[in-house]
């Protein structure tokens, strides 16, 4: 009796397990399917949504990440000055190679990627 109920208990658990390893990534994560949005490469993947985006649209995206990504640097110094505000930060700080563990740097390298994702749509539905 008690050998059915460990069962029982192990097959309601077990999916409980899985998740909890997981942890935030999604089955498409863990599966290795790449979805729209930042990939864990650096890279940016267009959403359905922005493919379906005119050219004039996307000019406008691209113009309000170049104000970003212009800004960046110097946000970067800014905070390259000040305290790091988590351990995740200082120890990127202490261990890591220029600009790790800076909030700026890593803001920078996703509008970069994403820029660069909306320059190639805007290339393949030939804006000018």
């Amino acid at each position: 009796m008690l050998s059915n109920i460990g069962r029982i208990c192990f097959r309601l658990l077990a999916p409980c397990a899985l998740v909890a390893l997981g942890g935030c990534a999604s089955m498409q994560d863990l599966a290795g399917i790449p979805r729209a949005g930042y990939q864990p490469d650096g890279t940016y993947l267009v959403s359905e949504d922005e493919e379906k985006l005119a050219c004039r649209q996307i000019k406008d995206r691209l113009d309000i990440l170049s104000l970003q990504i212009k800004s960046l640097p110097a946000r970067a110094a800014v905070e390259e000055r000040s305290r790091p505000t988590t351990v995740g930060a200082a120890l990127g700080r202490m261990f890591g190679g220029p600009g790790d563990g800076l909030k700026a740097t890593s803001d920078f390298q996703r509008a970069t990627a994403e820029s660069d994702a909306l320059h190639a749509l805007a290339a393949k539905k030939q804006c000018v």
